[in-house]
């Protein structure tokens, strides 16, 4: 059954999160799949652009350049007008990734109306908007979990982190094992996290936060210029060409000193002159 854009705003409003199967078609993924997994292989370093790791998890960089089909999927009439219906408003893309949540991923149970901060803290918001996430394999372990009708009373309580709370919500938790392809949307003021798992295969999906054109901006927007050509005004405006981030890169942000641990630091000229004085002593 294909879900009208009143269903999805219907169900999201009543419940918080709507599940639409089948967004994303198979061929669609199998031609931009292929280049993330190469990335997900190689961590950014030095001028190789691939990924970068936040403790049990891997970010694509530069995740709106690295195949024309990942801009189409942010840009989706679906995921636009969904977004504007249900905020009453334009709106502008705030937060972006796709990302692996690898075996031991343990995260928190939290809410996402906030705004990320240069120091990477955050500061609680009071406006409703949706997130989009797109499956970009079978799920089965690590799914995404929603607290059902969470989004109707969770934000009033200014309250990020709800690990401490979780038997008071146990009971009203949705967990969404789905295929490849399959569009989950969500109030982002609602309770969520992605099911831990110990063991198992990285989980990959891509991540859109809509919010408000009248709300903070979020996180840098990067492009490669070659995909702009049939970029139209409704598109400019998503990605809010022109306008200034108010929010760092999340994980890591741009300014962050990324070195392997495989890699030593270099030593600096003095301390090899010290060094060799001692060997020749």
């Amino acid at each position: 059954m294909v879900l009208t854009i009143s269903e999805i705003i219907s169900r999201i409003e009543s419940e918080g999160y709507c599940v639409v199967p089948d967004f994303v078609p198979r061929e669609t993924l199998q031609r931009f799949m292929p280049e993330v997994y190469s990335r997900f292989d190689r961590q950014s370093f030095n001028g190789t652009v691939g990924h970068v790791r936040y403790g049990n998890q891997k970010f694509l960089q530069y995740t709106l350049a690295v195949h024309e089909e990942i801009l189409k999927l942010y840009l989706h009439p679906l995921l636009v007008e969904c977004s504007e219906r249900y905020v009453g408003t334009d709106v502008h893309l705030q937060d972006y990734r796709i990302y692996q949540n690898l075996e031991g991923c343990n995260m928190a149970w939290h809410v996402d109306n906030k705004q990320t901060l240069e120091d990477l803290s955050s500061r609680m918001l009071g406006n409703k908007g949706l997130i989009a996430v797109v499956y970009l394999e079978d799920v089965n372990h690590g799914a995404l979990e929603f607290v059902r009708s969470s989004h109707d009373w969770a934000w009033k309580a200014n309250l990020e982190n709800w690990n401490e709370r979780f038997e008071e919500f146990r009971e009203d938790v949705v967990t969404l094992n789905q295929p490849a392809g399959t569009l989950i949307f969500y109030d982002f003021r609602g309770i969520h996290r992605a099911q831990p798992f110990p063991k198992g295969s990285p989980r990959t999906a891509m991540f859109a936060q809509y919010a408000g054109v009248d709300w903070p901006t979020g996180e840098p927007i990067i492009l490669d210029s070659s995909m702009l050509r049939n970029l139209s005004p409704k598109d400019a405006s998503v990605l809010r060409l022109g306008r200034e981030a108010s929010s760092p890169t999340w994980p890591i942000p741009v300014n962050a000193d990324q070195r392997p641990p495989t890699v030593p630091r270099p030593i600096s000229w003095l301390a090899r002159k010290v060094k060799a004085i001692a060997r020749a002593s």
